[in-house]
């Protein structure tokens, strides 16, 4: 005598294989999707976003690459000099003054954009406070962000389009009287 068949049927090598190349298929889709979302994620990030232990890297030396002038709105009067390391090109852009633990009072970074747009810029792996001015391509500092906190992640923008961004150590600006709307004017070395 023949027992009733419990449960689901048995299966057969049909059904073995479809279940088998459903499953490649899935795994293959799953990995496709994994790719494209980390090719995605890394295509628009800037080199200054990639994450180096502060450990292994050396810290920079300030090299003086040319000088720059602040000068009075009105008067055209000088209130500061400042030695300064040039920053233009993306990789030097990017590096910026990251991992430098102290800058001298007299010296700064110019960074030398191709053309005039909205920048943005933080203070992710920089050590120092800064005063970050963004300025236009007439060289009139048009925005100034004072003291801005070491290792913020948060985003400086500069809304309006600067060709120029200059930094120097945190509290600068008040210390020199430079505000909105006065000038800059640098020679750069051969």
């Amino acid at each position: 005598m023949n027992k009733p068949h419990q449960g689901p049927n048995p299966p057969n090598e049909e059904n073995v294989t479809r279940y088998s190349s459903a499953r490649k298929m899935l795994v293959i889709l799953f990995i496709v999707a994994v790719i494209i979302a980390l090719v995605y994620w890394l295509r628009d990030k800037p080199i200054s976003e990639t994450y180096i232990p502060e450990d292994t890297v050396e810290e920079p030396k300030f090299v003086k690459e040319g000088e720059l002038a602040f000068l009075e709105k009105n008067s055209t009067d000088t209130l500061a000099h400042i030695a300064i390391e040039v920053a233009d090109d993306n990789e030097q852009r990017s590096q910026g003054l990251m991992y430098r633990s102290r800058m001298e009072e007299t010296t700064g970074m110019l960074f030398i954009f191709e053309q005039a747009r909205a920048q943005n810029f933080w203070m992710k792996n920089t050590k120092i406070p800064l005063d970050i001015m963004y300025v236009d391509q007439d060289s009139v500092i048009f925005m100034i962000y004072k003291s801005v906190m070491p290792y913020s992640e948060k985003s400086i923008p500069s809304i309006n389009e600067a060709l120029y961004v200059v930094e120097v150590n945190g509290g600068f600006s008040n210390r020199h009287k430079i505000q909105q709307g006065d000038k800059i004017v640098f020679d750069v070395f051969d």
